[in-house]
């Protein structure tokens, strides 16, 4: 079975994203565990992914490989969601060499009135190596 991933810094906040489950066992749909903790805070939601069958460039190891290509800049925010929005990134360029990757847990199921709660931690990463070994963990991980 393969290990979590988990993105941690010096501060003592991470980020852990569980293997990925397949709960009705066709390879379309994924549901991964993941965690927030960061500062007393401590968040953890399960949220829904594209499976094996998805275009790559819409999935979550695709987004982070493309924040790794691009490590010379962009302009403004990059973004990605879970289908059912538990799990949101958000990505800047700080054009020096340096990514601030935030991410959003939520409580996971529908929330058609705005009111599940959330929970946010922003992360810095450099551009280069760090972004490009995270991409090829979280795709180790998450494609199966």
């Amino acid at each position: 079975m393969k290990e979590s991933f988990v993105l941690g810094v010096a501060d003592g906040a991470c980020w852990i994203v569980h293997p990925p489950q397949d709960p009705y066992g066709d390879g379309y749909i994924f549901t991964v565990e993941t965690e927030v903790y960061q500062a007393g805070l401590t968040a953890r939601t399960i949220a829904k992914v594209d499976g094996l069958f998805a275009d790559v460039v819409t999935t979550l190891p695709g987004f982070v490989e493309g924040l790794a290509a691009g490590w010379r800049g962009w302009e403004g925010v990059l973004s990605w969601r879970s289908m059912e929005y538990e799990l949101a990134l958000d990505a800047r360029h700080d054009g020096r060499g340096h990514v601030s990757l935030g991410v959003t847990l939520r409580e996971p199921g529908p929330d058609w009135d705005d009111t599940a709660w959330s929970a946010r931690a922003v992360f810095v990463l450099e551009a280069g190596e760090e972004m490009t070994r995270l991409a090829a963990d979280l795709a180790y991980l998450l494609r199966t």
